[in-house]
């Protein structure tokens, strides 16, 4: 999975430049370990305004360095209104664009790769928002009622809601001010916490970001600091999350139990598969993970259906996946069994390792490269086009043995959920099999947003004990 991603979201809720001059910031991990850079510039046009942002990150994963720069720029009418959203993404020859036209009650997206070309359209209910609320908070101050509302985000083609409300104070925060947390939710699930420091004038001063193993600060910088020569930051390591335990090899095709508590209050809820069941406890939670451990996600028709539809990252109505699983999907034999062999038949597709980007399924296919996202996700493609229901489970793993150079750690992680037989059973294309150490803490349809929350919701959860349950003999 790629904890660099977490990234792309931050600029976008970055302080609003005013005016032609260019706005430069630094983008900074929790140590002060610089990721790049980022720019945003606003102009009058004739039809109202338009803003252009920019973000340029140095990374190296899995020893490779990559360049990864992301350009949004946004025509907005004469009254304030975008009307016209164009987001370019690229990492070295792999680009992306996704442009998005905003009428009265809807916004329709095409999002071209180049493997694919897919349109969307996104029901915009009345009052949503499309600046994530940098401008309600102008006229918030802490002790008012907590902000609410709906705020349409184009890079995961969805209406999202968010809830603003002030953040505790730290002994480290500037004078002058305050903080706030942002939480963006789909559904009743919560897909990303940032804190944001809102200075006296009730401008957005700074955006802080949690994820894997880090956090990431995007703050005001002047050109020359922004532009400061620095080398690669080290995603993949920074990733890893040290294990308080040793897990014994033994341990791992049995029953685990994970207890944990949420950092700074901040609740979420922790997904049930077919191999986790999840108890809260007021500002705890127990992970019960193993082959049978769990309820499984909802299996009715409805939700059948909807884990059988292609999206922009599983084009499994596409001619080139369904010629690789059509003969498969014809066989007589049991779904479990057909996923199995699936498994073989994506396998090819991944002869090279790439632990940066994010890329859909027919993308994979094209680039035959990949990490873990892109084994779960053109897996998950192929069950589809089998016309077995799937979804995506993003989350940690465990590794025992050194990976990068660190040992006894749990890194990101994603793997393919199937509807087979009757249950919801996990199929990992990128490490072969399943076992007790595959904490799920999202579940979705190949998309960015998904994985991405995966990386979030993990830094804010604090190990209190891994225990191994083990049956007694007779009963």
């Amino acid at each position: 999975m790629k904890p660099a991603l977490a990234l792309f979201a931050l600029f976008f809720a970055a302080p609003a430049a005013t005016s032609q001059d260019i706005a430069w910031y630094r983008v900074v991990a929790s140590d002060g370990s610089p990721l790049g850079y980022a720019t945003r510039q606003s102009r009058r046009t004739s039809s109202g305004r338009e803003t252009i942002a920019t973000q340029n990150l140095l990374v190296e994963s899995g020893g490779e360095t990559s360049r990864i720069e992301e350009e949004t720029r946004t025509d907005e009418d004469s009254s304030g209104r975008p009307a016209r959203i164009v987001e370019t993404s690229r990492i070295g020859r792999a680009w992306t664009r996704m442009e998005t036209r905003i009428f009265a009650e809807r916004a329709e997206i095409v999002r071209t790769t180049p493997a694919d070309r897919r349109s969307a359209k996104v029901v915009l209910p009345a009052g949503t928002r499309f600046d994530a609320g940098v401008e309600l908070l102008k006229r918030w101050r802490p002790g008012m009622k907590p902000l609410e509302f709906d705020n349409f985000n184009p890079g995961a083609m969805a209406v999202e809601r968010i809830v603003i409300e002030a953040a505790p104070a730290r002994a480290d925060d500037p004078p002058g001010g305050y903080s706030v947390l942002r939480r963006r939710y789909e559904g009743l699930e919560m897909r990303s916490v940032a804190r944001l420091r809102i200075d006296s004038s009730g401008g957005v001063a700074s955006v802080a970001q949690p994820m894997f193993g880090t956090s990431v600060t995007i703050a005001p910088s002047d050109r020359e600091a922004a532009l400061k020569p620095h080398p690669p930051f080290r995603l993949l390591r920074s990733a890893m999350v040290p294990s308080p335990f040793r897990i014994p090899a033994g341990a791992l095709q049995g029953h685990i139990r994970y207890r944990f508590a949420y950092r700074d209050g901040l609740v979420f809820q922790i997904p049930a598969t077919g191999e986790q069941s999840v108890t809260a406890a007021g500002v705890e939670a127990v992970l019960d993970i193993c082959a049978g451990c769990g309820p499984g996600l909802p299996s009715g028709p409805a939700a059948r259906a909807e884990a059988l539809k292609p999206t922009p990252w599983l084009q499994s109505d596409d001619p080139r996946l369904k010629a690789i699983a059509a003969p498969i999907a014809r066989l007589s034999i049991s779904d479990s069994r057909k996923m199995a062999l699936l498994v073989e038949a994506a396998r090819p597709y991944l002869e090279r390792i790439d632990f940066v980007g994010h890329y859909s399924a027919l993308e994979t296919l094209k680039r035959r490269a990949g990490d873990c996202t892109e084994a779960a996700v053109l897996l998950a493609a192929l069950g589809r086009s089998a016309g077995i229901p799937t979804r995506v489970a993003s989350g940690m793993v465990y590794s025992r043995l050194a990976y990068h150079g660190v040992s006894n750690s749990f890194m990101p992680h994603s793997w393919t959920l199937a509807f087979v037989d009757g249950a919801w059973r996990s199929f990992d294309l990128a490490l072969d099999s399943f076992d007790a150490t595959h904490i799920a803490l999202t579940v979705g349809d190949g998309d960015a947003r998904s994985m991405l929350a995966a990386g979030q919701l993990a830094s804010l959860l604090e190990w209190k004990e891994i225990k191994e349950v083990r049956v007694r003999p007779g009963t």
